[in-house]
């Protein structure tokens, strides 16, 4: 039942360790102790002394001690020190030059930002007498414009490293309408991106209060940008447009469905598209960036378009006579698909689509429409991303029947965090690749280790752009 056990090996371990015959004594560890020991005596220790930090803030700051100037701001007086305020190129200027408030104790600053606040001032001038500032997300953009106001390069650099961490949906539009107007680049640049991702997976599956917030500006940006992360088609966006025109226009009538956006588009009395209406027009730049080449290429969706009568006929006439065309150059054999074309070409003539997928399996899928001929299927183990031209027989008389077919793609896959920023992304090169009937293509190998949900974003083209669909958006451009 269980072990001996023995009580002379027990005194004989412990006599052993006393004695120091458990193991060899060896001079050179002490050598090697000594020699660390000496490096931990020779290295110097830096240090910050809480208490110095505090004690200055309290007694200088807060308390005011030992002031020579007072400033006063959106009613408030703050008694201060120059030699502390100089450290802003705003009160250098303002000390040390001929202006009257250099030698004046009390100094008025008229505030002309309204983004400016009292807590704000209040948390910046502070900044100048402490090391640490503590800078809540949801209060962070009026310290921008004080800090900006006061030309504090430190603190507006704080202030974006803040702000990037906390791009959300409650702070994004107020942080990238902030970045506009101080002119941080990086700021608008990342909230751009940002929205870009989010426009329809989150705005547009998400109560339309919010979807109205975006501003027409921003939203012409964002239709018209390659790499808006489009859910379905080009058609899906259009009909996001459609909502949002609504709740702008409407702002009043809670969450409308979507019988009740179509019914006031299509049973309007005036028969002139509604982009030229006095109403409309200033949306015209929105829908300036819609790819009209791939919002037609449904005849549902060419239905629904032209009930809607929110386009004008003089947009859609000459891109449908270019698809026209299109489709001749290739039954003919004169067009094999896009091999030779620029990157920017592609980017600004390619269809925008994508499709979110919540688990790892097996997914294979099309997005629907008209497609000169090419059945292309997307194919996902959760591993790989490829692409397959379909060529089943049942289906002959509807798809092209050429050898080899060219077409240009690109794909990114996202992972989005709790505050929908990006975790993970990856985007393949554009490809333009020949695919003969049935042949499948790998695009892009995932990483093993990314995590469900992802949203899948794909930019593919199928025909070479005429030279002449340049001239027909000239065309368009000239009518608005």
């Amino acid at each position: 039942m269980g072990g001996k056990i023995s009580t002379q090996n027990i005194v004989s371990n412990v006599t052993g360790y006393v004695t120091g015959r458990k193991r060899k004594y060896c001079e050179s560890e002490d050598e090697q102790v000594n020699k660390i020991i000496d490096i931990a005596l020779h290295t110097p220790k830096r240090k910050k002394l809480v208490s110095t930090a505090k004690y200055i803030y309290q007694a200088l700051f807060l308390e005011g001690k030992n002031s020579d100037v007072t400033v006063c701001a959106l009613g408030q007086e703050f008694n201060l020190h120059r030699v502390y305020l100089c450290q802003s190129p705003y009160f250098a200027s303002m000390f040390g030059g001929s202006w009257l408030e250099t030698t004046q104790k009390y100094i008025t600053i008229d505030i002309v930002d309204p983004l400016i606040t009292v807590d704000s001032m209040r948390v910046v001038l502070g900044s100048l007498y402490n090391c640490e500032i503590m800078m809540n997300p949801l209060e962070i953009v009026p310290i921008l414009a004080t800090a900006t106001m006061f030309q504090l390069d430190g603190l507006i650099d704080k202030c974006t490293e803040v702000m990037m961490e906390t791009i959300n949906p409650k702070t994004s539009l107020d942080y990238y309408n902030a970045a506009c107007q101080y002119g941080d680049k990086k700021l608008e640049d990342s909230c751009f991106k940002w929205f870009l991702v989010n426009l329809m997976p989150y705005y547009f599956s998400h109560p339309l209060a919010e979807l109205k917030t975006i501003p027409v500006s921003l939203m012409a940006r964002l239709v018209s940008h390659p790499d808006l992360f489009v859910i379905q088609t080009e058609y899906s966006v259009y009909v996001m447009l459609k909502y949002w025109i609504y709740v702008l226009v409407f702002p009043d009538n809670g969450e409308p469905s979507i019988a009740t956006v179509n019914e006031y588009f299509s049973t309007r009395k005036d028969k002139l598209a509604y982009l030229l209406t006095a109403e409309g027009r200033r949306f015209i730049p929105v829908f300036k960036g819609l790819r009209l080449q791939n919002l037609i290429s449904h005849h549902l969706d060419v239905l629904l378009v032209l009930r809607d009568n929110i386009i004008p006929q003089i947009w859609l006439d000459p891109v449908i006579l270019q698809e026209w065309k299109n489709i001749l150059r290739v039954n003919q054999n004169d067009d094999k698909g896009p091999n030779e074309i620029s990157d920017d070409t592609f980017l600004a003539t390619s269809l925008r689509c994508g499709r979110l997928l919540t688990l790892n399996e097996r997914h294979v899928w099309r997005w629907t429409g008209f497609h000169f001929g090419v059945d292309l299927l997307m194919i996902t183990d959760g591993v790989t991303l490829s692409i397959k031209r379909n060529h089943r027989s049942e289906f002959e008389q509807l798809l092209s029947m050429q050898a080899s077919r060219h077409v240009a793609i690109r794909v990114t896959v996202v992972k989005l965090n709790e505050q929908r920023q990006i975790v993970y992304t990856k985007t393949s090169e554009i490809m333009k690749v020949p695919l003969t009937k049935g042949e499948e293509i790998q695009i892009m190998t995932l990483d093993k280790d990314v995590e469900y949900p992802i949203i899948i974003s794909a930019n593919i083209l199928y025909t070479t752009p005429d030279s002449q669909e340049s001239a027909v958006e000239e065309t368009r451009q000239q009518t608005m």
